[in-house]
């Protein structure tokens, strides 16, 4: 077991991952980059780690010093088998209405899938307790009916998440509704934390204010998006938007998510200022027909891949420099 503890005369430093579904795939290969710049695991450069959703994924397998490298391979490699471009909802009324009906009452992919390719990361049988790196994971219990965060052991005293299976927590905080089943955990029910923080900036900020009593001078944060789009509505849609409306080309979805960041892009930034840096590529109109939640098609591989490369070369031996030079001086304490 372990508890973590942060020296006050050290700097503190976090790493927010958003959540995006595949166009996670944008973040890993963002990481992968900064890695093999750094030349150790990436995890050792932040005392605290934060992802929603994809980004808990990617979060987790940082923690375990997964190489980033591995985890933009598999997810370019099984992709496909997550969102099978069959299951994908269809354009047209009359295919929307046959598509509604079949998935009325039945998420649209499979749980399973996503678990077999996260556990080719993480451990099948890895508990939170062996990260090396502190993370906080966030989720929705439904069980409870209030968000939680999954965290490792930053406080001595806490004794319940370290001991949960670390694929659980990965399958808890990707949990999107219409997308997957509800995710099980010693019989509490959670959904995807991008309900409620898509971009976990916030709870990044939170933790080491509050819980490691961080003066704000001393925090700096770096952020990772996942080609998050402004998203607006043509007034020649209406505004008696139903159902089947709201649901198309997943548009409330792509409100939540590309509203949430910005809200919270703009608080950091004004707490935060020139100690905050957020890393991410909004794409062109043309590319983004090729990007979605769900799509892994070797179009969307390529223009992810290409678009994180471009993104984090652009300010490698500028605006990172910072961040890859920091050294975690987290100490950890182990009971036996």
């Amino acid at each position: 077991m372990m508890s973590m503890v942060w020296n006050n005369s050290d700097p503190f430093q976090a790493l927010a991952l958003t959540g995006g579904g595949y166009r996670g795939l944008f973040t890993a290969k963002a990481l992968a980059v900064m890695e093999a710049e750094t030349g150790a695991p990436l995890g050792r450069c932040f005392d605290l780690v934060c992802g929603t959703s994809i980004g808990g994924i990617v979060a987790l397998a940082l923690a375990f010093e997964i190489p980033m490298q591995k985890v933009v391979t598999v997810f370019e490699a099984h992709g496909l088998e997550i969102f099978p471009p069959h299951r994908r909802a269809p354009s047209g009324f009359l295919s929307q209405m046959i598509d509604f009906t079949r998935h009325s009452h039945k998420a649209r992919y499979e749980a399973a899938s996503l678990r077999e390719v996260i556990a080719k990361l993480i451990p099948e049988k890895a508990i939170l307790g062996d990260a090396l790196h502190a993370v906080a994971i966030p989720a929705v219990n439904l069980s409870e009916g209030k968000p939680q965060v999954f965290k490792t052991r930053h406080i001595e005293s806490w004794n319940r998440d370290w001991k949960l299976n670390a694929i659980d927590i990965a399958m808890a905080t990707s949990a999107a509704p219409t997308f997957f089943e509800l995710a099980d955990i010693k019989g509490q029910l959670y959904a995807d934390g991008g309900l409620f923080a898509n971009a976990p900036d916030l709870i990044a900020l939170h933790e080491a204010e509050h819980f490691f009593s961080v003066p704000p001078e001393a925090f700096r944060l770096l952020s990772i998006g996942t080609t998050t789009k402004k998203y607006s509505v043509s007034y020649k849609k209406g505004r008696d938007f139903g159902v089947l409306d709201w649901m198309e080309g997943q548009r409330l979805f792509s409100v939540i998510i590309s509203a949430q960041q910005q809200f919270v892009d703009q608080i950091v930034s004004h707490r935060l200022g020139e100690r905050y840096l957020r890393v991410d590529s909004e794409p062109s109109n043309e590319q983004a027909s090729d990007l979605g939640l769900d799509i892994a098609s070797e179009e969307a591989k390529k223009a992810l891949l290409a678009l994180a490369e471009k993104t984090v070369t652009d300010i490698l031996g500028t605006a990172l420099v910072p961040y890859l030079s920091h050294k975690s001086r987290m100490k950890i304490h182990r009971e036996q």
